[in-house]
């Protein structure tokens, strides 16, 4: 009843506003031929409200009779009043501009720029940058206070891929749907001809921190219930098919499973959830259709920080300014030994915690270093200097030490610049997803005795207490273990969050349809943006970057060239070097230019003259001196480690004993 009557009051409020409209627009002129109104704005607003206002009462209805699921891995915390109102003026925002789009042909800058006219809002004003970076990013650039700030949206390198060029799900150039992601995961990427792999051979930990550091720089979720632990059901119970649309929250978007799945048939399985990314928006630019980004943009370590104060304050152990940290000296938690909310992605998947509880325990040794220099600090100081050494030391070997520069083959160094947006693109996320193809089988543990303990990735999920109960081990296993260069892994493409029979989510193919959900660039496409050479213009001119058989399986999946995922042809790129460096040109751009953003628009980049708060000479030198062997050896009970950290060892890297990798030199910073 409380549905009939709240549709029926929907559906007067809709056509009483459409009236409304029209009249507004009774002069029969094309509203591109007249000036634009902001009566007509707001009229359009409200409709978009209303509109979604008997949505959102339609989904909190199927929530209360049972369309819920229980919350998967990386499901969050949904009860963020704040954050909640931000992403429903999103939605409202990118409804509006469908709205203006659909009924008076409207393109989404020219709605843009009548938003930004008629809603006059205004971003929060800063004046003068503080002696440390903020917790959330705000203020690091005076101009513009939310660039690159936490729960903003994420920027674009290339334009909306969106059929309606707002929020619609993109379907080929012929109009059909787009393959499905199954299938394309399937039929192509496990059929697809890798080439051998390199002589010298990455490990783990060289996979695990460009996985680290791209978690560090974004923190997308979908859309999730009203204050409920649980998660949006888009498939059926038993999961044997996708939820008929008026039974459907607005937010799914669904895998579809044929019936001929070579691993799913046998448990009858037709459905994989997957649910909408949130929407987000700036204070006083108007922007729909836009992904929230729930970190900050900055190299901050806001991972193990938080990307907030009602994150941070509750880690804080406040005294020697030191983080509070939970079992096994692991990572930091609250006074009830929880975890940070932001580490849950982490905290889940335990290989994925080893860089974390690096940077943590990092943290506190640096903590109590300068204690001992500096008697007369007081906590604050200590936590904030202590802080921004431990960025400083990320920073430094994440891209100063050409870390990305090895690894992707892309020069990273840039003066500041307040017009650079340190906003993380979109696209970046799916570049870095590339690395799921690399994570082996099993996680390795190396015991002090050069033993092995082997686990099945799907095995360690949830399961922290391996890293908790013998840390080392993991780091050794890590150093040691050398990353996948043959087929996907089962766990990674079936096995994901498995269930008691071992039936689990595919990763890859979730890859692909959430780059779906957000609109990213075709692979053609941003190739052109980024200027690449060969041209695509065919599928034949595939050939010229790809190997003939794996052009073959890309011209039997899509109907166009035009149409091929930028995550897939990256990926067939990446197969073409097969972690020799670990992606193509075409990642490789995005890349590049995501992380000269990163550097280029942080003013408190470590090494930046116009830090508000400078390095001196002497204690730049001594960041440059602590490498990762010194954070290895000082944050761990390791002995010895590998001379060239991210390589497997072998005659040309040799373990080395931690003596040459001595504690970072804090006397720079004595007082």
């Amino acid at each position: 009843m409380l549905v009939i009557n709240m549709g029926t009051l929907e559906s007067t409020s809709v056509v009483v506003i459409s009236l409304l409209l029209s009249l507004s627009l009774s002069d029969g002129s094309n509203i591109l031929n007249q000036k634009l109104g902001c009566l007509d704005f707001s009229l359009v607003m409200l409709k978009a409200k209303t509109l979604i206002g008997s949505e959102t009462l339609q989904d909190i209805f199927l929530e209360r009779i049972g369309y819920l699921k229980s919350p998967f891995l990386f499901s969050v915390d949904s009860c963020n009043a704040d954050l909640n109102t931000k992403v429903k003026n999103a939605k409202v925002l990118t409804v509006a501009a469908q709205i203006y789009r659909s009924e008076y042909n409207i393109t989404l800058q020219e709605f843009e720029t009548l938003a930004n006219k008629c809603m006059k809002a205004k971003s929060p004003m800063i004046r003068a940058h503080p002696k440390y970076r903020s917790i959330d990013g705000r203020g690091n650039n005076l101009k513009n206070p939310e660039w690159g700030a936490s729960d903003t949206p994420f920027s674009r390198y290339g334009p909306h891929n969106y059929e309606d060029g707002v929020y619609k799900i993109k379907k080929s150039v012929t109009g059909a749907d787009l393959p499905n992601a199954r299938l394309l995961v399937r039929d192509l990427l496990m059929k697809a001809v890798r080439s051998p792999p390199p002589k010298v051979t990455y490990n783990m930990m060289g996979l695990l921190i460009i996985l680290f550091a791209t978690h560090d720089l974004h923190y997308q979720v979908p859309t999730t219930p009203h204050c409920k632990e649980a998660d949006i059901r888009c498939c059926s119970k038993d999961g044997q098919y996708a939820l008929p649309n008026d039974l459907s929250n607005s937010a799914c978007f669904p895998i579809e499973i044929s019936k001929e799945d070579p691993f799913y048939k046998h448990e009858n399985i037709g459905c994989l959830n997957v649910v909408r990314s949130q929407l987000g928006t700036y204070s006083n630019v108007a922007k729909p259709g836009q992904i929230l980004n729930r970190a900050t943009a900055y190299l901050d370590l806001s991972l193990i920080y938080g990307n907030n104060d009602s994150e941070m304050r509750p880690i804080r152990l406040y005294k020697g300014g030191k983080l509070r940290m939970g079992k096994g000296n692991l990572l930091p938690v609250n006074c009830n030994g929880k975890y940070l909310p932001s580490m849950d992605r982490f905290v889940v998947t335990p290989i994925a915690s080893i860089w974390p509880a690096l940077f943590a325990r990092n943290h506190n040794n640096l903590a109590s270093g300068l204690a001992k220099l500096n008697r007369r600090w007081d906590d604050e100081t200590l936590f904030q200097e202590a802080r921004r050494i431990n960025i400083a030391n990320f920073q430094f070997n994440l891209i100063t030490a050409k870390s990305i520069e090895k690894v992707f083959n892309k020069v990273v160094n840039e003066s500041y610049s307040d017009k650079r947006n340190a906003a993380t693109f979109a696209e970046f996320s799916f570049t870095y997803r590339g690395g799921h193809y690399y994570i082996p089988q099993h996680m390795v543990l190396r015991h002090k005795n050069s033993s092995e303990t082997k686990h099945l990735q799907s095995d360690t999920i949830g399961k922290i207490d391996i890293l908790e109960n013998d840390f080392d081990a993991a780091l050794r296993g890590a150093a040691q273990q050398h990353v996948n260069d043959e087929q996907y892994a089962d766990e990674i493409i079936n096995r994901i969050g498995k269930d008691s029979k071992g039936y689990g989510l595919d990763l890859i193919s979730l890859d692909i349809q959430r780059a779906r959900d957000q609109g990213i660039p075709s692979f053609v496409e941003i190739r052109r943006k980024c200027k690449l050479q060969p041209e695509i213009n065919s599928f034949d001119d595939f050939g010229k970057i790809f190997n003939k058989a794996n052009v073959d399986l890309l011209k039997s999946m899509y109907a166009s060239y035009e149409d091929v995922d930028f995550y897939v042809g990256g990926l067939l790129e990446a197969f073409v070097s097969v972690a020799n460096p670990f992606a193509g040109p075409t990642f490789g751009c995005i890349i590049g230019e995501n992380y000269n953003n990163v550097m280029g628009g942080d003013i408190y980049y470590f090494s930046h003259p116009e830090n508000p708060h400078p390095f001196t000479t002497a204690q730049i030198n001594a960041v440059r001196n602590y490498a990762i062997p010194n954070l290895f050896c000082a944050n761990s009970g390791l002995k010895e480690t590998n001379k060239y950290w991210s390589l497997t060892p072998s005659a040309m890297n040799p373990t080395t004993k931690c003596t040459e990798f001595p504690p970072m030199d804090l006397s720079a910073w004595k007082e």
